[in-house]
């Protein structure tokens, strides 16, 4: 009797590529389970761009009010093949992003991105984040068993609250100087390019570096 299990079948890749449109800003959000998702800057006049393997469904709220979520959610968890989304968001305009993701691995790269306000929702997962190198960015990270690095570029003034229950949030000192409440670039408030970040978890690890 053969008791070989079945491969799954190849994945197919769906591009996507949606324009800018004259729109003077954008919310984006994410929904994205098991796999690798790589997101960087979109290609000129794009507002999204790029290749999502077993597809892509999107949602449309108004204009510039978006969400991207996997056509086939069950996909990996009924064949153990974990999908690969790679695209990219414009540096164009101001965007507010909601991340929100499940067992993966994720580098997210929004060094040149007009990030205004962040959210990262995430579970059982492993993401990188490179934060804006130009503007003001709002960050809220929530995760579970999850382990997250937040890199503020050189140059940027940062501020860091929060805390992790079971777990651990790491800030390089050296950067960011302990303060009453959290750490703090000397100067924030004042710093035409700074990134102010708010940590809460369960069980994971969040570094600040």
């Amino acid at each position: 009797m053969n008791t070989a299990t079945a491969a799954p079948p190849p994945a197919s890749i769906e591009t996507l590529a949606l324009p800018i449109d004259g729109l003077s800003e954008a919310e984006v959000r994410i929904g994205f389970g098991g796999g690798e998702l790589t997101i960087h800057q979109a290609e000129p006049g794009m507002l999204i761009s790029g290749t999502f393997e077993e597809g892509v469904t999107l949602r449309e709220y108004g204009p510039g009010r978006i969400r991207l979520e996997p056509r086939d959610p069950a996909r990996p968890l009924v064949t153990w093949a974990p999908v690969h989304w790679n695209f990219g968001i414009t540096g164009e305009i101001p965007v507010d992003l909601r991340l929100d993701t499940g067992a993966n691995r994720a580098v997210v790269d929004l060094a040149a991105l007009r990030v205004r306000r962040l959210e990262l929702h995430t579970g059982a997962s492993e993401t990188v984040l490179r934060m804006p190198t130009a503007g003001q960015t709002a960050a809220r990270i929530e995760c579970g068993f999850a382990s997250v690095t937040v890199e503020v570029p050189a140059g940027v003034a940062a501020r860091i609250s929060g805390s992790v229950g079971i777990g651990a949030l790491e800030v390089d000192h050296r950067r960011f100087p302990r303060l009453d409440g959290g750490w703090s670039t000397p100067g924030f408030e004042t710093a035409a390019d700074r990134i102010d970040i708010s940590v809460s978890g369960g069980f994971g690890t969040v570094k600040v570096i």
